[in-house]
C-alpha cells in the first residue's frame, strides 16, 4: 500500500466512522490529549461525533484501510490522529496536504499539540508550522 494513496472521507458519509473514531481514541495516551481527560463512553462518544463539532472531519483511507481521522476545527486548528501501525508511513502527512487543499480559502492553519507530545511536534514544525503560542490552564477541584 502507498502512502500516497491516502485519501479523505467525510466522517458523516462513513458507516463505520464513529466505530473507527472510538477505536483510535481508545489508543491515544495522555502525551497526545489536550481536550478530554478521561475516555468517554461510547454513548458520549456518539453524541460528540452527531453534534458535528468541527468545521470538517474526515476519516484518512489509506487504500481500503482506515488509517485515522483528520479534522479542522471552526478556529482552523487541525487534529490528525493516526492508528499506531500507520504512523510513520506518511499518511498524516498526504492526510494534512489534502486538507489543506479541501480548504483554500483558510489563510492561517493552526496546531494545537500536547507539550509532551514529541512526535506531534516535530510532524508540525516539518510542516513549516511555527511555534506562537503557550497556554497555561489552572483546574478547580470541586
Amino acid at each position: 500500500m502507498k502512502n500516497d494513496a491516502a485519501v479523505l472521507r467525510s466522517v458523516y458519509d462513513t458507516p463505520e466512522a464513529v466505530e473507527n473514531l472510538y477505536a483510535l481514541l481508545g489508543e491515544r495516551d495522555e502525551t497526545v490529549n489536550i481536550s478530554h481527560r478521561r475516555m468517554p463512553t461510547r454513548v458520549e462518544h456518539e453524541k460528540f461525533v452527531a453534534s458535528r463539532p468541527y468545521k470538517s472531519w474526515d476519516i484518512v483511507f489509506g487504500g481500503d484501510e482506515i488509517v485515522g481521522s483528520i479534522y479542522l476545527s471552526k478556529q482552523d486548528e487541525i487534529g490528525v490522529f493516526l492508528f499506531k501501525k500507520y504512523m510513520g508511513k506518511g499518511y498524516g502527512l498526504r492526510a494534512v496536504n489534502l486538507l489543506m487543499e479541501k480548504h483554500p480559502g483558510v489563510e492561517r492553519f493552526l496546531a494545537n499539540v500536547n507539550p509532551r507530545n514529541d512526535a506531534s511536534i516535530r510532524f508540525f514544525k516539518g510542516l513549516d508550522f511555527k511555534h506562537i503560542q503557550n497556554t497555561y490552564e489552572l483546574r478547580r477541584t470541586k
